[in-house]
């Protein structure tokens, strides 16, 4: 559900026009909270999106308020008023901003996204396609590295935020570390994966290419059930390989899953690299979540 609050964010409506809406017309009717609050379900969310486009577009909001999402999307696909384009799709929108150094303006995308989104949903069709896409762009030369770099921050500091802003104190709820080892600087996997996990994991973000006497001495001190490693070079560097053979055969691990994900992952298991049975491929992210979730209820 939505506050009036994600609403007028989302959708660029006032909150003055949303309560007008509610009052004079009966297609817009928001439940109401313990203390008298508006909430507003996904659905709603949809049709007001919809509802908005279409007044900026010329339509009255007394004629289409009491229509039903599949009408009004039906009505904007056509009935565009010249003149008047639909915005372009929300991947375009980032990459247009990382081109034009408009990382604010890259931001306040991503923010709104994040309201309107699950988190898996955001972190595999939102977040995943878009650092591939900068990426891609950057090994093109069609992006400097500081364009890189730049997006690359903006997508951490509004994850680690989030993960901040759902932190757990609980000592009762199982505990995750994420972490890359040596010679690996790819921190995307193991961000999205911390992301995922907050909701119901104390987790404990270390982040990249830490040698692997450190991500056993962190280990040791915050004794998590599960250490999340991303492997993304493709083949790994034999350094690496060397430091993910410490961590799992550390004593100091031992009482700790390790979970490995990422291009690199996979290659060191389908060659059969991966240096200890306690090491688990992790397929992708949506694999992530999923073992997440189960893990988390089988214990």
């Amino acid at each position: 559900m939505y506050s009036i609050k994600a609403i007028t964010t989302l959708t660029g409506l006032p909150a003055e026009t949303l309560r007008a809406w509610e009052r004079r017309y009966d297609g817009i009717s928001p439940a109401r909270s313990d203390n008298g609050r508006r909430l507003y379900s996904q659905q709603e969310l949809e049709k007001l999106t919809l509802l908005a486009q279409l007044t900026r577009n010329g339509h009255t909001i007394s004629k289409i308020a009491g229509l039903n999402a599949d009408v009004l999307r039906d009505l904007q696909q056509r009935a565009q008023i010249p003149g008047h384009e639909s915005p372009p799709p929300l991947l375009d929108q980032i990459i247009e901003a990382v081109m034009d150094y408009r990382i604010d303006r890259c931001e306040q995308i991503l923010k709104r996204a994040l309201l309107a989104s699950e988190p898996l949903e955001y972190a595999r069709d939102i977040l995943l396609p878009a650092l591939k896409k900068v990426g891609e762009l950057w090994h093109e030369e069609k992006l400097g590295i500081a364009q890189e770099h730049m997006f690359t921050c903006c997508v951490q500091r509004i994850v680690l935020s989030m993960v901040n802003n759902l932190r757990i104190t609980s000592g009762h709820s199982p505990a995750m570390m994420f972490a890359t080892p040596s010679y690996e600087p790819h921190e995307c996997g193991i961000l999205l994966s911390c992301l995922l996990a907050a909701e119901h994991y104390r987790c404990y973000y270390l982040g990249g290419n830490l040698p692997g006497k450190d991500i056993v001495e962190a280990a040791k001190h915050l004794q998590p059930d599960i250490i999340v490693i991303g492997l993304v070079k493709t083949p790994p560097e034999a350094e690496t390989i060397a430091q993910l053979n410490i961590i799992a055969a550390s004593p100091e691990t031992a009482s700790s899953r390790i979970w490995i994900g990422g291009s690199g992952a996979h290659y060191c298991h389908d060659h059969a690299i991966l240096p200890s049975p306690r090491c688990e491929l992790i397929t992708d992210i949506t694999d992530f979540y999923n073992k997440a979730q189960q893990w988390m209820f089988k214990e």
